[in-house]
């Protein structure tokens, strides 16, 4: 057998090969990442032999650089095995006992730990749910950049009007962003009558834009503390960043979209147990999409503890001799998917009259918010797999059994 330990990297991969005495097989040597270097690969293998079940091959799970190695080399029916760099990284520390890392020892590493057998090959999911995957890490991104347009935006807005709050304490309502738009300081808004304010809402279906609330404002714009300095070049900021904020809204309202058809449809088709999970009262489409896409099939997880596990829902833990601390939540796992079960936590004291009951169970017994919130997210956890687990709708009953 030939342990075969390939380090990945934008440009070049270093490729390693063990032999079963764990001695090296054949000289590292490094391969540039386009086809003509894969194949180089495959020769340099074949001239150990001809038998692909005889090799090993471990790659780190990088993404972007080891997704297009890892689909060339099983599709040439190698066995791939794809590791956690973590679990590389600590091997590499036990095994080296130095802090040394480069590219040729990371790869000799990778071969050692897939000789030793002791690894952890990390999950693949299919396509539908991989493709969620992608399309929630770009929501993730676009939600990520809206928060800091709307910041820059209330940045600017505190200095050019900051009296527009006492009218519109949320100015990224469509009124509000329907006024700043138009008007995007004091000075402006000042040299406005009510009758021009009002007319910019006659679109706005539901609104309660009042004349007495446009005279409100005129007043306010009038008093304000703004002197008028840089007037142009803050208004001109603050409205090209409403439209960049008006297309990043758009965008994500399509993928959104296109996220709830792949549940709906593809995901749906291979796992029916989606429309059960969403019978928990608090628990979203948008909840479930991280999940899957993350987490990938629910089922494939041997208990709820391995599931909390992989999500990072536990808290680190030191022990030594007789004493014990307990610390914060573990920063390892998926951030995505525990992002996701806070806020369905959050929805749950809501919605989930049992859950809601859990929480204020908590907080009586001296728990902070944020600690009760946790353990709720653990508890949907624990909830979502045994759904997804035996395939039953949710039931209060049988979830919540007395002592």
């Amino acid at each position: 057998m030939y342990y075969v330990g390939i380090d990945v990297a934008k440009e070049k991969h270093y490729v390693c090969i063990l032999g079963d005495d764990r001695e090296v097989a054949s000289k590292p040597f490094w391969i540039y990442t386009d086809i003509l270097g894969l194949q180089k690969l495959e020769k340099r293998l074949a001239e150990l032999s001809n038998n692909k079940d005889e090799f090993i091959i471990g790659v780190e799970s990088t993404g972007a650089f080891s997704e297009n190695l890892y689909e060339y080399l099983t599709d040439s029916d190698y066995k791939v095995i794809l590791l956690n760099s973590y679990q590389t990284a600590k091997f590499r520390d036990f095994s080296t006992m130095k802090k040394i890392k480069n590219d040729a020892i990371d790869a000799l590493v990778i071969a050692e730990l897939l000789a030793t057998g002791k690894y952890k090959e990390s999950h693949i999911s299919n396509d539908a749910y991989h493709s969620v995957k992608v399309l929630g890490r770009l929501k993730a991104s676009l939600d990520k950049k809206i928060k800091s347009i709307k910041r820059e935006i209330s940045t600017v807005m505190a200095t050019v009007n900051p009296e527009i709050a006492k009218v519109f304490p949320n100015i990224f309502t469509k009124t509000g962003l329907a006024i700043i738009k138009e008007y995007p300081t004091a000075t402006d808004i000042a040299s406005a009558t009510p009758k021009k304010l009002t007319r910019l809402f006659r679109h706005i279906r539901g609104n309660n834009f009042s004349e007495d609330k446009a005279k409100l404002l005129i007043e306010l714009a009038k008093s304000s503390v703004y002197a008028g300095r840089a007037s142009e070049a803050r208004a001109l900021m603050i409205t090209t960043n409403i439209r960049i904020l008006e297309l990043y809204c758009q965008e994500k309202l399509q993928i959104e979209a296109q996220i709830k058809e792949l549940i709906e449809s593809e995901i749906d088709a291979i796992d029916n147990t989606v429309e059960n999970i969403k019978s928990i009262p608090g628990v979203s489409i948008k909840t479930i999409a991280s999940l899957l896409g993350e987490c990938g099939d629910l089922r494939r997880f041997d208990s709820a503890k391995s599931f909390i596990g992989y999500l990072g829902l536990y808290p680190t833990q030191y022990q030594s001799g007789n004493s014990l601390s307990v610390g914060r939540l573990a920063k390892r796992g998926i951030p995505i998917a525990k992002h996701a079960l806070y806020m369905a936590a959050v929805g749950s004291v809501l919605h989930n009259p049992q859950l809601k009951k859990l929480f204020y169970d908590k907080i009586s017994s001296g728990k902070s918010k944020k600690e009760a919130l946790i353990i709720l997210s653990k508890k949907l956890a624990t909830i979502i797999f045994a759904i997804a687990k035996h395939n039953k709708p949710y039931d209060p009953n049988r979830v919540f059994i007395p002592n």
